[in-house]
């Protein structure tokens, strides 16, 4: 089954939800825009986390977006290290 959507759409979320097949709790939705992404995974209950690489420049196109990331990383080499075991 094709989504026949396009993001912010609820029914890409729901029918990546339905083909993951775990609760909720256990998806962590990871993505570069708060409109097309964060807002409408936080809608839906998914723990999320934003990767704003445009932490340094004029006009991120967020300014619009009404949701708050459970966790904003600047770029993905930034996120792994936050998810990895720390070694002692």
């Amino acid at each position: 089954m094709k989504a026949k959507s396009y993001k912010p759409s609820l029914n890409n979320f729901r029918l990546a939800i339905e083909r993951i097949d775990l609760p909720l709790k256990q998806i962590l939705h990871v993505a570069a825009s708060v409109y097309h992404d964060i807002v409408t995974a936080k809608s839906l209950g998914l723990s999320t986390v934003w990767v704003n690489r445009r932490t340094d420049k004029k006009g991120n196109n967020t300014e619009s977006a009404v949701s708050q990331p459970d966790l904003e990383a600047p770029d993905l080499k930034t996120l792994a290290a936050l998810s990895s075991p720390k070694q002692y």
